[in-house]
């Protein structure tokens, strides 16, 4: 069974569509990327499935039963765009603060992803640049042993080798039996470690497969292909 499957998703705020029906399986073992431009849902589909946001219609399904209330987040680390952290903290008390506040924290986990990030314990949150905050952030999201990891926009605000660095750790701390789903634009800096992509427009998924097939059966990159749908696109 799928580790999450949405189905007939649809959200509205106002008159705006957030999402239009979307429908998606995520299996385990797996890294996807939810790749559109900016407006194409991709956040809202991300809160959804973190119960941060409630759908209009359809449902979001994981093994346990369908979507909702605590025993729902538990299954899901979710990344926002901005986490926004006390700037008096240490990096050191964030992390203290994560281990009392899930019960499935990670202190190993946590220490190999600070070693990875380049994180200082002692370093203050109001000292760190943005880029380091964001790595701080994306550290605590992996502290946590879950089968689904929502990481929205995790690439933003960090320089190049950073973003090594932010590949790097994502690949050592993934488990097999667990999922990762990251949300962006950026598809080039992604692409590398991607086994499957979802293309989002408009609130709904126009075009979705596997990276290797697409590679091997069309000759294109994922970026090529994210072009070649959206080049077009009104949104873009």
């Amino acid at each position: 069974m799928p580790l999450m499957r949405i189905k007939g998703l649809r959200k509205r705020y106002g008159r705006n569509v957030a999402l239009s029906g979307v429908d998606m399986e995520i299996e385990a073992g797996r890294v996807i990327g939810l790749l559109g431009p900016n407006g194409a849902g991709k956040t809202t589909l991300l809160k959804a499935a973190a119960c941060l946001v409630r759908p209009d219609e359809g449902e979001i399904v994981y093994p346990g039963g369908a979507a909702r209330g605590i025993e729902s987040k538990k299954r899901v680390s979710f990344l926002p765009d901005h986490m926004t952290l006390p700037v008096w903290m240490r990096v050191g008390d964030a992390f203290r603060y994560w281990e009392e506040m899930f019960p499935d924290y990670s202190g190993e986990r946590a220490e190999k992803l600070a070693g990875i990030l380049d994180l200082s314990m002692e370093a203050r949150i109001n000292t760190l640049s943005k880029g380091m905050q964001e790595r701080a952030a994306l550290a605590l999201t992996f502290a946590r042993e879950t089968p689904v990891y929502l990481l929205d926009e995790p690439l933003g605000g960090i320089d190049p080798l950073g973003k090594v660095k932010v590949m790097e750790s994502i690949l050592s701390v993934q488990a097999e039996d667990s999922s990762i789903l990251i949300s962006t634009h950026l598809v080039k800096d992604v692409e590398t470690i991607l086994d499957s992509y979802f293309f989002m427009s408009e609130g709904r998924v126009v075009s979705a497969g596997g990276c290797e097939e697409l590679r091997a059966e069309r000759g294109m990159t994922v970026e090529q292909a994210y072009l070649e749908v959206f080049a077009h696109a009104e949104t873009v």
